[in-house]
């Protein structure tokens, strides 16, 4: 069995869990720091600043504000282009019994915007006809390859959904109004935050510091009825200690269905730059599901 072809999800969901834990840092380090006792600052500059982000916050869409807690989807990763990519030129036929079998894996993504998002993998068997040592290898490791990929998603695209992305205030956090926008700073608990907001005030990107990495990164969104609802990111991932030629990119896109009303993410395209690609189609989805 080809080891590569283990190398790649490894190495992509290591990178989507570091993003994923930025992202959580970066919410909950504003978070923090909005929720904190206001220091010595101008009434007028904490006022203006408080203006300023409740206006921002106006424009993004919410899965807090419209109600969206917890989504259900059936998953279907893209096999084959996994593999073609991992398989550096080597050829990969379309019906190649690895894909086959992983094809014939019922998953399911318990999403959870408040976290604890889990992944339902289901396997077909054959009493029959038992699996053999290479077989299980793949189903085990392509299991845990999709669902810390997901679970790395569900952390880092959250954060930009829910509403957290822009804070409830200005207190504990350092704002500066340039000429093309604005500078958010934070530090709490070892993490150092830096977000950049125009004029427009759309979020150009942000940098967050902590002890084991650094992520630059930069969303995109799309203009809905709903609000801005981000659409893409690029991340660029450093880890600590590493020189500069080290850096990591990725990419990822993101395709929207609505379901009862709710946007959810119908495709998802990953790929880590120089190393290969991950996607998915979600669809079957249901909402808010009652808790059992």
């Amino acid at each position: 069995m080809n080891p590569r072809l283990f190398a790649l999800p490894a190495r992509l969901f290591a990178l989507l869990i570091a993003v994923g834990l930025m992202g959580v840092a970066h919410a909950q380090s504003l978070a923090a720091q909005a929720a904190a006792p206001a220091k010595s600052q101008p009434a007028v500059k904490t006022n203006a600043n408080d203006e300023m982000l409740a206006k921002a916050a106006k424009l993004y869409y919410s899965t807090a504000k419209a109600g969206l807690v917890a989504f259900d989807c059936a998953v279907h990763p893209e096999w084959h282009t996994l593999f073609v990519s991992a398989s550096k030129g080597d050829a990969v036929a379309e019906n190649d019994p690895r894909i086959v079998l992983l094809k014939s894996v019922g998953i399911t993504l318990h999403g959870r915007l408040k976290g604890g998002s889990t992944l339902e993998w289901v396997e077909t068997s054959d009493p029959g006809r038992p699996l053999d040592t290479d077989s299980t290898a793949l189903l085990a490791s392509m299991h845990q390859a999709t669902e810390q990929t997901l679970q790395g998603f569900m952390q880092f695209w959250t954060p930009f959904v829910d509403g957290s992305v822009v804070p409830e205030n200005s207190a504990g956090i350092e704002i500066t109004k340039g000429e093309t926008g604005y500078t958010l700073q934070a530090d709490s608990g070892g993490t150092k935050v830096t977000e950049v907001i125009d004029n427009q005030l759309l979020l150009q990107h942000f940098n967050v510091v902590m002890k084991e990495a650094t992520v630059d990164f930069v969303p995109a969104y799309k203009s809905t009825d709903k609000g801005l609802l981000v659409n893409s990111f690029q991340a660029h991932i450093l880890a600590a200690g590493s020189p500069p030629e080290r850096a990591q990119d990725m990419n990822v896109a993101i395709e929207y269905q609505i379901v009862q009303g709710f946007p959810l993410p119908s495709t998802l395209n990953m790929s880590v730059v120089g190393t290969g690609v991950f996607n998915f189609v979600l669809d079957g989805c249901t909402t808010n599901p009652q808790s059992k």
